[in-house]
């Protein structure tokens, strides 16, 4: 070797043995490398959301803008729940209520004057806890009505709860239910099978056929057991990847995705039986009925060869539909529709359809785990959350995501509406000197009736305008000129929501009720869509909104008809004047009247109330009506006959939604500032007129014709 060659070569030793030290200098004094983290603790039976969010982040932040999350939190939830346990059974002895939903305690419970009979409790413990603040039963006890214990230091439900129950229905609720609920097994949760009848104190079921899956079905019957969910002390149970909790059973898996769990709750069915619903041998009222009214539509499918698409394959996956990307340069510059099909997808994109049940591939949990399907966690529904933490962005989001679903509540809550019912304008023509204006609407996409769910208080309608050949209006009907305004077939004179109120003796009684009257679209068809039916004619209010009836007895004349009607002293005053309580039996649904059917019925407007403004004790309704809302699948029409004066006419209709009618909101506002004054509420109103700054009329549909 060279001497210039070695030269190089000891050069670049020097050069590698310098690189060499500095290295191991370094390497000591650098600092230790960091352990990966260890895996998240197992989850306990009281962890809360929060403590899922750490390794399902998607889920959570869908599950946070659904309505469910603040099931336990909801101000109108908790007001109803409130006044029927201060209300009902109300007396000099028991002066803040019965508690009738509430846990027994024979220490405080309070008894009817009459019968000696337990109150408290007697509707069903719980019964509406045990839906709303489900996680409240994994910690084995619910809060308890002690009326003594509880003077000064009243609290809503919503103040109560912690954890786990404060979530509404939450994670640790839906994901540690075992399956249904059976009868009678060992420690299996059973839910508000039963109550218990003041008058005899004989017991009745709640859910008749008690057998497998079908006695779960209605007030909670769902089998929730810890150890479902949560790892126990070296059982070999098989846990996720990261040891935070069990991987769930396939029959459990198969339990979640099946109807009969949404079922467990929303089929409702309340203490008493139905004056109606007598006939079919049911000792309970159909408060709500969606998984019962799904069954009925599921049957009808299965007798066509076809299956019929599951509740989550509709409120958890991407049915309706996506925004999909326009295509370069379409629908550039266009104004967007006012209907909520269109009006829901964000600039830039148009919907496009989805099967029930169609899901988009992804990670179920952070960092952990191969792709799998993604169920939608947001369960979609009709509503806006009323609770006050709920942040309006989440409402108006118009982010969409991976899948192109719509972040947005509002807007998920216009596809699913949108999708669900047509309205169609049939031949207009002249006959007789009357228009004839057909109008024909649909369920076309729901697995229920629709409205569904709280059908009473939800409500849809059809506006109508027509106009003659020069623009005039001739006829409207359905218009309402703001969110927050009532619909114009009643009028509400008066709305008591005294909870001070006595009788002539003195005795505490309550009042919670209006004195309503015609409003100028009051319906008039025939047949009565009370009755049922597809074909109706007459004029007013299309409205598919169910209703709730009591039992009277006339007080004025009765015609030939069998019709109470009023005296001429009578006829310029509310509704209810011409009748007072009939003779309600709660056990048989019988109605003494001097009236009979239909005409023995009298409609009020709240859950919970009494005969009007002034008169009647605070009670549940006798019958609920279920006949108005659209079944599916099944086109109802109702024909317009208008004697208008023009020989041309064009006919705009409208479908509109509203989740709530501002007079119940402006009610449980008005009874929640009356506590608050007695100082019952010390956290403040529960309700307040605020919340009709959340009620939104949506347009579903939009038909035009011409007639002449």
């Amino acid at each position: 070797m060279s001497a210039a060659r070695r030269e190089a070569a000891g050069a670049l030793g020097a050069v590698l043995a310098s690189i060499a030290l500095t290295l191991a200098v370094v390497r000591l004094s650098a600092p230790p490398r960091q352990r990966p983290p260890a895996p998240p603790a197992p989850l306990a039976f009281s962890d809360s959301a929060a403590r899922c969010e750490t390794c399902h982040p998607r889920e959570s932040a869908e599950w946070r803008r659904s309505v469910i999350a603040h099931a336990s939190r909801s101000p109108l939830f908790q007001a109803l729940e409130l006044l029927i346990e201060e209300e009902v059974g109300r007396s000099n002895e028991c002066p803040l209520g019965a508690g009738i939903l509430r846990r027994r305690d024979p220490a405080t419970e309070c008894r009817d004057a009459t019968t000696g009979l337990p109150i408290t409790g007697a509707g069903g413990e719980g019964w509406c806890v045990n839906c709303h603040a489900p996680g409240v039963n994994l910690g084995g006890r619910l809060p308890t009505w002690d009326a003594r214990a509880r003077r000064g230091d009243d609290a809503p439900l919503g103040e109560l709860l912690g954890g786990a129950a404060a979530d509404g229905i939450g994670c640790t609720f839906c994901h540690q239910v075992r399956g249904p609920a059976h009868l009678g097994v060992g420690s299996s949760y059973e839910g508000n099978a039963t109550w218990s009848s003041l008058a005899t104190g004989n017991t009745f079921s709640a859910r008749p056929t008690a057998h497998d899956r079908a006695f779960s079905i209605g007030n909670s019957g769902y089998g929730l057991a810890r150890d479902t969910l949560l790892p126990g002390a070296d059982d070999g149970a098989p846990l996720v990847a990261g040891g935070a909790h069990r991987a769930l059973a396939p029959e459990q898996r198969a339990y979640l995705r099946s109807s009969e769990f949404c079922g467990s709750c929303h089929d409702v069915r309340l203490f008493g039986t139905d004056v109606l619903g007598s006939a079919r041998g049911e000792h309970f009222k159909r408060l709500r009925n969606a998984y019962s009214e799904w069954l009925d539509y599921a049957r009808a499918r299965s007798a066509r060869g076809l299956t019929a698409p599951t509740c989550q394959n509709c409120h958890a996956s991407s049915f309706p539909g996506v925004c999909a990307a326009d295509e370069a340069g379409t629908r550039a510059g266009a104004t967007p529709s006012s209907t909520a099909l269109e009006r829901a997808c964000p600039p830039g994109t148009h919907f496009e359809p989805r099967d029930p049940g169609a899901v988009s591939l992804g990670f179920a949990a952070a960092a952990l785990g191969d792709e799998r399907p993604l169920h939608a966690h947001d369960f979609t529904g009709v509503e806006l959350p009323l609770t006050r933490d709920f942040e309006p962005e989440l409402a108006g989001e118009r982010a969409l995501d991976d899948a192109g679903r719509p972040l947005g509540v509002r807007a998920r809550r216009d596809l699913l509406l949108a999708s669900s019912v047509r309205l169609s304008l049939g031949a207009i023509a002249r006959q007789n000197g009357s228009w004839q204006i057909p109008v024909t609407v649909e369920n076309v996409g729901a697995g229920h009736r629709v409205p569904a769910g709280f059908s009473q208080e939800r409500e849809l309608w059809v506006e109508l305008s027509v106009r003659d050949e020069r623009g005039r209006l001739l006829y409207s009907v359905g218009h309402v000129e703001r969110p927050d305004a009532d619909l114009a077939d009643k009028r509400f004179l008066r709305v008591t929501t005294d909870p001070d109120a006595v009788d002539a003796n003195g005795r505490p009684v309550g009042l919670f009720g209006a004195d309503v009257s015609d409003g100028p679209d009051v319906p008039r068809w025939e047949p009565p869509p009370d009755l049922g039916g597809r074909l109706f004619r007459g004029s007013g209010l299309v409205n598919f909104q169910n209703g709730f009836l009591r039992c009277v007895s006339c007080i004025d004349g009765i015609d030939a008809n069998g019709r109470c009607v009023a005296s001429p002293e009578r006829s310029d005053r509310s509704r209810a004047a011409r009748f007072t309580d009939g003779d309600y039996d709660p056990d048989t649904g019988v109605c003494r009247s001097n009236l009979s059917g239909r005409a023995a019925l009298f409609e009020t407007y709240f859950p919970v109330g009494a005969l009007d403004a002034s008169r009647g004790v605070i009670k549940a309704p006798d019958a609920i009506i279920d006949t108005r809302s659209l079944a599916p699948a099944t086109p109802v029409t109702y024909v317009y006959e208008l004697a208008l004066p023009s020989s041309r006419v064009a006919v705009t209709a409208r479908l509109l939604f509203r989740a709530f009618p501002p007079y119940l909101i402006r009610a449980f506002a008005a009874y929640e500032a009356a506590m608050a004054a007695r100082g019952a509420r010390p956290g403040g109103p529960l309700v307040t007129e605020a919340a009709l700054d959340r009620l939104e009329i949506v347009e579903l549909a939009r038909a035009e014709g011409h007639g002449g």
